[in-house]
């Protein structure tokens, strides 16, 4: 029987707003190159699915119509505008707050161990303070977050597949703190240290194996840093959940970066029971190191940007090795990130522009890595009509294989248990196309193809389709 959860499709306020927009025929006001400024996780703007993240704020000693630019720039990016000047009164006193709304209404028509329609959603709420602005120290920023997720999730309580469908289902529902963090740059911003409650991703800029082609899909499998990282090594706590961490980024000159962060890894303190307020260090560990290379990306680069991230994982403690009675270490793995634009489509401050993607994880110790092997791959196209230059089209591939190791042992489980299905291996084909209907105001259909939900060749392909919205206010 097919079912109907989480609401209607008019149940999330911000669909409602996204569909009044489109009937009016709006149209979006955000320009951005779909390069990835890598690692400038705390001076960006949200970069949601669908949505390209806007230019950092302009800083109030770089002209002296500073405070106008920036309250115009608040009015391009945000449904809500200036806040009828709040927002800008609030940046020359160094307080910058941003609200956000992401709801993905989505069904499955077909395939997987059930059909049916839910809605899920996530409400963030941020507030980040200039400490040069507000305490005269300069370079500082103190980061306070908070985020609730609401309704149904399609992919674990319907379809049965791995890499979640809805761009909001990153976390179970409820309330939680998502950040309580400081963050000082020195050296002339060569480096920049942060320390507190932190997530190894960021919705507002970016952290580890980031880029900005990955916040144009809805999956998950993409959707907003290889999933793979998080599936091989469950104590390294993405964004909406939040633990104990410091994360060091230095780039001595030019266009290359290194980078390298420690996490309280124990997963409990990223249950929905606690709500990221469990503050206690049980551990293990989690260690993650990066190096990047930012091409093309300088002030008075004429050439099309790309980034090339190569980074490695290491999460401490032992588990129970699969298909085995014997206890097992050393859980790690390693990545590669790219992305390049391929060609603009018209002029650079357009940023109209066709551009490629990639990822690879790989977590070598099937004994105790559930998926050894990852990758994902697409086009993205920013502008692809000159009559619709803010619309984004993507196009993307993403691949889960299963350890043989834990095939195994479920194998030797499903003897018992028919109920178990053995994974082989996951895979997610995603084709959406991102309306800017309004500034601040996203709507993108989509359509998701999965072969083998949840790893299985027992449950039959899925197709997922729906909308994904997003509403910054």
């Amino acid at each position: 029987m097919p079912l109907l959860r989480g609401g209607s499709l008019f149940g999330a306020p911000g669909l409602c707003l996204a569909l009044s927009a489109l009937l009016a025929g709006g149209s979006a006001a955000f320009s951005a190159e779909t390069s990835t400024v890598a690692a400038e996780s705390e001076t960006g703007q949200p970069g949601p699915s669908g949505a390209q993240p806007p230019p950092p704020a302009a800083s109030p000693s770089s002209a002296a119509n500073a405070p106008a630019a920036q309250a115009q720039q608040f009015k391009e990016n945000h449904l809500l505008g200036d806040w009828g000047g709040l927002r800008s009164s609030l940046w020359e006193k160094g307080i910058q707050a941003e609200v956000l709304l992401i709801t993905d209404p989505y069904g499955n028509p077909s395939g997987g161990l059930e059909r049916g329609f839910t809605t899920y959603s996530m409400v963030s709420a941020d507030l980040k303070v200039d400490t040069g602005k507000t305490l005269g120290l300069k370079g500082g920023q103190f980061h306070v977050g908070f985020a609730v997720n609401f309704g149904t999730q399609l992919s674990q309580d319907v379809v049965g597949n791995t890499f979640p469908i809805q761009s909001s289902d990153v976390a179970p529902p409820g309330p939680r703190l998502t950040t309580l963090s400081y963050s000082q740059s020195l050296f002339d911003d060569r480096l920049n240290v942060r320390l507190g409650r932190l997530s190894i991703d960021s919705l507002y800029g970016e952290e580890f194996a980031a880029s900005s082609y990955f916040r144009q899909f809805t999956s998950v499998a993409f959707n907003a840093i290889p999933f793979a990282i998080f599936y091989n090594a469950p104590g390294a706590l993405g964004y909406p959940a939040t633990t104990w961490g410091a994360r060091a980024r230095y780039r001595p000159a030019g266009d290359v970066y290194v980078m390298a962060g420690l996490y309280n890894a124990d997963p409990a303190v990223g249950e929905a029971s606690v709500h990221g307020l469990d503050f206690t260090f049980r551990g293990p560990a989690f260690g993650i190191g990066e190096i990047g290379w930012m091409r093309n990306q300088g002030p008075q680069a004429t050439g099309l940007p790309g980034n090339l991230k190569l980074g490695g994982f290491v999460l401490g403690g032992s588990v129970p090795a699969y298909d085995s009675t014997q206890t097992r270490g050393g859980r790690h793995g390693f990545y590669l990130v790219g992305d390049q634009a391929l060609t603009r489509l018209g002029a650079k401050a357009e940023g109209r522009q066709l551009g490629v993607f990639g990822s690879l994880v790989t977590a070598p110790d099937e004994a105790v890595s559930p998926m050894p092997l990852f990758f994902s791959t697409g086009l993205v196209v920013n502008g692809p009509f000159a009559s619709r230059p803010k619309d984004v089209l993507a196009l993307g591939v993403a691949y889960g294989g299963y350890s043989a190791a834990l095939r195994r042992q479920q194998q030797a489980e499903a003897l018992l248990d028919a109920a178990i299905r053995p994974q082989v291996s996951e895979l997610t084909i995603e084709l959406s196309y991102a309306l800017q209907l309004l500034p601040g105001l996203t709507l993108q259909p989509g359509v998701q193809y999965l072969i083998r939900p949840g790893g299985s060749p027992a449950t039959s392909n899925a197709l997922a389709l729906g909308v994904n919205a997003v509403v910054s206010f």
